[in-house]
């Protein structure tokens, strides 16, 4: 066990990933990273994501250190090094 906590944001962008917030409302959080993919799909299914007011909703699983580093501004996701699961996927 590696002691990590594992959150699962949403985040809401623009069509091409230059400009995303991180949608409202407490991040889900896993004990390991697989329990955290494996939540993606319904994260993205869900009331928040569907309601979300942007053109391309997107699902991360990050470590707390990772998810304090992108704080709560705009994201670029094309340059935030982290590879995104979108509802297309």
């Amino acid at each position: 066990m590696s002691g990590m906590i594992f959150a699962l944001a949403l985040f809401g962008c623009t069509d091409d990933g230059s400009a995303c917030q991180r949608l409202a409302g407490p991040e889900q959080t896993y004990e390991s990273r697989i329990e955290c993919l494996a939540a993606q799909g319904a994260a993205l299914d869900s009331d928040s994501a569907m309601a979300a007011d942007f053109p391309s909703v997107y699902a991360q699983c990050m470590t707390n250190t990772q998810l304090a580093r992108l704080g709560h501004g705009t994201v670029d996701i094309r340059k935030a090094g982290i590879s995104f699961a979108d509802a297309a996927d």
